[in-house]
């Protein structure tokens, strides 16, 4: 249900970034998108019975998403997948033994994240480790919010970004449930809705 609700806010907020960028409040709904999708990350990377292959996956998304996602919203970054499968391998990174290697590791790929310009950011992939390490506290707002307001100041995201903290609220509020997307749904959506909106956007310029 988590991932359902991630999947229509990413839509509701892209639709609004594309077709009507003075909609602020289709953008609000849509800051709840990308922290659950990190929500998954942590929660896949916990479960999954092959990381690589759950890796693989990622990537190959990501790839095929790359250009569409370019053509559609010009702003240069590298899309989101990128930044989840950067904070997949972060999370990894930090499990292994050698501590020292871990970090370093570690270090690397939130260097690439930024400088490479992926989308979201440092304060993408650590939004995934703080639900990773935090799932179940109490205090999970309190710890995102914080995260969010150093994300905003750094990365100069609009103040909106704050309403992101809602996620925290939707995780710690979750209830098991029998509802199970297709494997091919869950990664099928994002490329798929990126390639028709640029289709879309196409036909009513």
């Amino acid at each position: 249900m988590i991932k359902l609700i991630a999947m229509i806010t990413m839509l509701v907020d892209h639709i609004g970034a594309v077709f009507f960028p003075n909609a602020l409040w289709l953008r609000i709904i849509g800051r709840v998108s990308f922290p659950l999708f990190a929500w998954g990350i942590a929660m896949g990377s916990r479960w999954t019975r092959d990381w690589k292959r759950y890796a693989a996956r990622l990537l190959a998304v990501a790839l095929v998403t790359q250009i569409p996602y370019s053509l559609l919203f010009r702003n240069g970054y590298w899309n989101i997948c990128f930044t989840l499968l950067s904070g997949l391998l972060v999370l990894k990174l930090l499990q292994i033994p050698n501590r020292m290697l871990g970090m370093l590791g570690t270090l690397s790929i939130l260097a690439l994240v930024h400088f490479l310009e992926f989308e979201y950011g440092i304060y993408g992939v650590l939004t995934i480790l703080v639900f990773y390490y935090c799932q179940e506290d109490g205090k999970l707002p309190l710890y995102q919010g914080i995260l969010t307001l150093t994300g905003i100041l750094i990365y100069s995201l609009h103040v909106i970004q704050l309403f992101s903290v809602v996620s925290s609220f939707i995780v710690l509020g979750r209830k098991k449930d029998e509802l199970r997307l297709n494997k091919w749904v869950q990664y099928g959506f994002y490329p798929i809705h990126i390639i028709l909106l640029y289709i879309l956007k196409g036909i009513t310029a």
